[in-house]
């Protein structure tokens, strides 16, 4: 197993620009101007054209300081609780060195300590894109060179997977609804992306199902036509694990479905356009939940 295409298909552009967070946050540009120019909450970097951009890092300061605001703490002192929070880029490095590091030695205690407070301070999307990622991808380059890099990823990938299930227990639950459903094809063994979504989605109050790996499709049609999900994504990693008749038979039944990973490739036409990375799982889940998402 390889998991540096889960790194890569998790953490593609994700860049907004000020009007997407401002829709994202219910808030007006006006304002996230302002907190830019009062007390530092900006972007971190401007793209063509002078357009200004945030990342992962950027939008959970940002959902931070507006969950302040709305309790009623004045927009100065919650600007200098988020800063003092805050994780600089040297930091999100000190901390991928520590858990690449942990990793290496097998060191499992460490590395469910250092995940934790790491998804913990970031939030889950900031966590992924600054630091879990990055780390699976020195892995799996180390791999693709000949080192024996396997054990250091399988406890990578274990540890992350075991420290979300943790971490989703501290969220607060979403409110009752619909739920968007998740699930891996039934040849699927790589779920850690799917994990990731499931994650961002609770914390960012939509109701979500995660149905885990290898799931049956008699399983995923099941369920679905219990729950009448807004939005079924299925996820396939490898072309093998791809299974266009359950995109067929979901489709079918007038549920809305789609196909995610770089295994549907490809299947090609057959299941439509293909969710090939977070911010577009993320867009379809705003399409079809009513939620808006940067």
């Amino acid at each position: 197993m390889t998991t540096r295409p889960e790194a890569d298909v998790a953490d593609r552009a994700l860049w907004w620009t000020t009007g997407q967070i401002a829709t994202a946050l219910g808030v007006s540009p006006v304002l996230l101007r302002a907190w830019d120019s009062r007390y530092g909450l900006g972007p971190a970097r401007r793209g063509p054209g002078g357009h200004r951009l945030y990342g992962p890092r950027e939008l959970q300061r940002l959902r931070r300081m507006h969950a302040l605001v709305n309790q009623g703490i004045r927009a100065g002192t919650a600007a200098g609780m988020v800063l003092a929070e805050a994780v600089t880029p040297a930091q999100s490095r000190l901390r991928a060195d520590e858990i690449d590091q942990a990793a290496v030695a097998l060191d499992l205690p460490a590395l469910a300590v250092l995940l934790d407070e790491l998804l913990a301070g970031h939030g889950t999307l900031a966590a992924w894109v600054d630091v879990i990622a990055p780390v699976l991808r020195r892995q799996g380059e180390r791999w693709q060179t000949g080192e024996r890099a396997f054990a250091a990823e399988w406890a990578l990938a274990g540890a992350v997977s075991a420290a979300l299930e943790r971490h989703a227990a501290r969220v607060r639950p979403p409110p009752h609804g619909r739920p968007v459903l998740l699930a891996c094809c039934a040849a699927e063994r790589h779920p850690l992306p799917f994990q990731v979504l499931a994650a961002v989605l609770r914390e960012a109050g939509v109701p979500v199902v995660f149905l885990g790996e290898m799931v049956a499709p008699d399983v995923v049609v099941r369920t679905a036509v219990r729950l009448e999900p807004v939005l079924v994504l299925l996820w396939s990693m490898t072309p093998y694990s791809a299974d266009a008749p359950l995109v067929a038979e979901l489709a079918r039944r007038d549920l809305p479905v789609r196909a995610a990973g770089p295994g549907w490739y490809p299947v090609g036409g057959r299941v439509g356009p293909v969710l090939n990375d977070l911010r577009a799982a993320l867009r379809a889940v705003s399409a079809h939940a009513g939620r808006v998402w940067p």
